[in-house]
């Protein structure tokens, strides 16, 4: 199952809480053979309840995190080299145009409930739901080139044929974006009840997948039961099943719990099986004792996005003075610099972490810019700043040129300490300036829907999950993006470097010479730094704690934990953490 795009909140802590794991490859769990009798369940926490149970709507990794179990796309990406490889598709040719690409399918796929899957579901899911637009999808942006949408046809049961309008090369890559059951979804799509479908008031059993796993159980604010999939086929290339290597899975247990501080006590008290840790819990869980019963993977650097950003909305329901100072670039860079990342490094994360210095993670090794400007610490360049659009410092406090005191309502999640105490550190570094900060933690589901539907807030500390492809990130750079967080909803780009933008995402899709794409992308990179609408701060390593009563796991090139053997794909999607 390859990759898909969405985005924003916290850090995904677990190999499996956002698509894509540490910015989206694929992660495998025990399968063995039918004859073999299965055994043995693992639990995991995660911080929410999902929102839905629809792929084509999620928008957040509480729902992503659940739904890349039961759900495949055409392509997956390999956990070890970053290498397309197929997963519902068997095969597939590239027209020498690079305009049409044929897909043939896994022989033998079926449903769940044990239906068929063919290229109609294909068609289906593509033509009458990611591109319908009374389907509100949120990876309809990264399925567009040159603004026009992907023609699919099938040519027989399994085959289908995709063609563009222009050369767009990470087709490969977004074709692993969740394929839907047209048998179950259609007449929601004809009568227009799609958006309602599949809501987590849906009974399980009706909630059909290609997945290794299936939904058996829900309970809101307690747990979600994974069983195995009996009629799961495997994409080819797996590795065969090595007995004893790990205990076979059956069922997979996501326990729902509020915090990450309930989390880890969770896993000290033996309750789960594997957790994702913040250095910041490094030094409790290195205790000689606890060692004992389980042992840390380094999973390398993270390529998530860590970041303040402003509601630039016109539209807000916020003083139209403040919209006109989150608007301003020199304000922007002024918060920007007044940030110690290195402080924010050394106290949330014990040292073990790195600041972001734009939209693109130094680990991800094709496509950063290691020449892209770096915001340091620097309080009297951000007075500088801010004096040049005639902010003053008068009675103890910053103002505007109009005489409004600068005061800000900064939210982020409650699910995350480490968050609550970036916004804490945000607050107090802010202070020297004048600019009073009011920090306000969030639920995140309910955050989320503030951000993304009444636009009811000022600044946000907020993440990305990342994607290995710049492209991934076109929902939230182009202006019209679904998750262009500082101006949702452009109807044409509203500044003159947002246009430029996009037209490097167009000329990035279509160009397929990697020295001429990593150069389009570098040039976003460095519009991305100079206009910081999103002021990046910093990313922790990724490190795993696994319980040794699990084996045959490891940590891959591309951050994910591999146990050996089956595979449960996750999307390399740009998500909401």
């Amino acid at each position: 199952m390859g990759l898909r795009l969405l985005v924003l909140l916290l850090l995904a802590l677990l190999p499996s809480c956002s698509r894509g794991g540490a910015s989206g490859t694929e992660q495998v769990f025990s399968l063995v053979p039918r004859s073999t009798p299965l055994h043995g369940r693992l639990t995991f926490d995660i911080l929410s309840d999902p929102k839905t149970f629809n792929p084509a709507l999620a928008q957040e990794t509480t729902s992503t995190q659940v739904l890349g179990y039961l759900f495949r796309g055409l392509t997956r990406v390999s956990p070890y080299d970053g290498r397309i490889r197929p997963d519902l598709a068997s095969r597939w040719t590239v027209d020498p145009s690079g305009l049409k690409v044929t897909f043939r399918l896994e022989k033998g796929v079926r449903w769940s409930d044990g239906v068929p899957l063919t290229a109609r579901d294909v068609v289906f899911t593509f033509n009458r739901v990611y591109y319908n637009p009374k389907v509100a999808a949120a990876v309809r942006d990264i399925l567009m080139v040159a603004g026009k949408p992907f023609t699919v046809r099938a040519k027989d049961d399994r085959t289908v044929v995709f063609e563009t309008a222009k050369p767009f090369a990470p087709l490969l890559e977004e074709l692993g974006v969740e394929i839907l059951p047209e048998h179950l979804l259609s007449k929601a799509v004809d009568s227009g009840r799609f958006n309602i479908s599949w809501s987590v008031r849906t009974p399980p059993s009706q909630i059909v997948g290609t997945g290794p796993f299936r939904l058996e159980k829900y309970v809101p604010g307690q747990y979600i039961l994974l069983v195995r999939n009996p009629l799961y086929t495997p994409p080819r290339g797996l590795l065969a099943p090595i007995p004893g290597a790990l205990p076979y899975l059956d069922r997979v247990v996501l326990r729902i719990i509020p915090n990450q501080n309930s989390e880890l006590l969770r896993f000290l008290a033996g309750k789960s099986d594997l957790i994702g840790v913040s250095p910041s819990q490094v030094p409790v869980l290195s205790d000689a004792a606890m060692s004992r019963a389980f042992r840390l993977l380094l999973r390398g650097p993270s390529q998530a996005e860590t970041f303040l950003t402003f509601n630039e909305n016109p539209t807000a329901p916020i003083p139209a003075y403040k919209i006109s100072w989150f608007r301003s670039r020199r304000f922007r860079q002024a918060i920007a610099y007044a940030l110690d990342r290195k402080a924010m490094i050394n106290v949330i994360y014990n040292g073990l972490g790195a600041p972001i210095p734009g939209p693109v993670s130094p680990a991800n090794k094709a496509f950063f810019d290691p020449a892209v400007f770096r915001y340091h610490h620097d309080l009297e360049r951000s007075r500088e700043l801010l004096a040049k659009d005639g902010f003053v410092v008068e009675k103890g406090g910053l103002r505007d040129a109009s005489g409004h005191p600068v005061t800000l309502l900064l939210m982020t999640n409650t699910e995350s300490p480490e968050r609550i105490s970036m916004a804490q550190m945000v607050q107090a570094m802010l202070r020297p300036l004048g600019i009073r900060v009011r920090v306000v933690p969030l639920q995140f589901n309910m955050l989320s829907t503030m951000v993304l539907s009444s636009h009811q807030w000022e600044m946000l500390l907020f993440g990305l999950t990342g994607t290995l492809d710049p492209h991934g990130n076109a929902t939230v750079w182009r202006s019209s993006g679904f998750l262009h967080l500082w101006n949702p909803g452009e109807k044409a780009p509203s500044t003159s470097w947002e246009k430029e933008v996009d037209r490097l995402f167009d000329q990035g899709v279509a160009t397929f010479d990697p020295a001429k794409r990593k150069k389009i992308y570098d040039r976003w990179q460095e519009i991305a730094t100079r206009e910081v609408p999103m002021v990046d701060l910093v990313s922790p390593d990724a490190i795993t704690a696994v319980r040794k009563t699990l084996g045959g796991i490891h940590p891959t090139p591309l951050g994910g934990v591999i146990p050996h053997i089956s595979l449960v794909t996750q999307k390399a999607t740009l998500v909401i953490r």
